[in-house]
């Protein structure tokens, strides 16, 4: 698994072979949602730009409970289990793991760089309340996540935060960041967001019967897990 993920650090976009430069940056592509002039500024691109995100998030949902639990002293593999679970379960996961792919993480965290660099945190209702500052707050707390994750899997990620929406960009050379500097960072870039919006997250109604605030992570229980790490 570190093997993979080592040529990984040098570019981005080169992801050991599993994702093209073409692909990762093609306007066309699923992986960075592209809005007009490239700066969120209306309920619509805003909305969508949050769904793109959480739509993401879905591709590496079940791998984290996978990772986490089949390397736990609790749980077991039965001889059903397959190739890519029995690796993980013996901690010996190879390049070719199904669960092996440092590209679906990067494609949230890309994701998520682009919104918190584009939207307008400071646009304000006629009630003179921020309009995005929840969107904000939450995506925040989708990257930190995303991140500690990804380092507790890799020991050691190439640490972006600025969108990668050039190939230039995804050529440059990125500091890794092992999970103290991980935690350091998110910690200090999270604390300042929870005296106001710690119990605050984007109000979208209901999705199928289920209120829509249950889709975001609660910010001080991202920063608790960062302190304990």
């Amino acid at each position: 698994m570190n093997t993979k993920f080592n040529k990984f650090i040098f570019a981005i976009c080169a992801c050991c072979g599993l994702l093209s430069c073409s692909d990762f940056f093609d306007q066309e592509s699923e992986h960075l949602v592209f809005t007009e002039n490239n700066h969120l500024s209306n309920a619509t691109d805003t909305i969508y730009s949050v769904t793109g995100i959480l739509n993401k998030l879905q591709a590496i949902g079940d791998r984290t409970i996978l990772l986490g639990e089949l390397r736990g002293d609790l749980v077991d593999i039965t001889t059903y289990a397959n190739k890519d679970i029995r690796e993980i379960a013996e901690f010996s996961i190879s390049d070719s793991n199904a669960y092996n792919v440092p590209r679906d993480y990067y494609a949230v965290i890309n994701n998520c760089n682009y919104f918190i660099a584009n939207v307008d945190t400071a646009m304000k209702n006629n009630r003179n309340e921020y309009l995005f500052m929840r969107e904000y707050a939450a995506i925040k707390a989708i990257r930190a996540w995303t991140y500690l994750q990804m380092v507790l899997n890799y020991g050691a990620v190439p640490f972006v935060t600025e969108p990668i929406m050039t190939k230039q960009d995804a050529e440059k050379s990125y500091t890794p960041y092992k999970l103290e500097d991980v935690c350091e960072y998110f910690i200090k870039d999270l604390e300042p967001l929870t005296a106001l919006w710690a119990n605050e997250y984007p109000r979208y109604g209901t999705i199928r019967g289920n209120d829509s605030r249950l889709l975001f992570f609660p910010l001080n229980v991202v920063l608790g897990d960062l302190n304990l790490w």
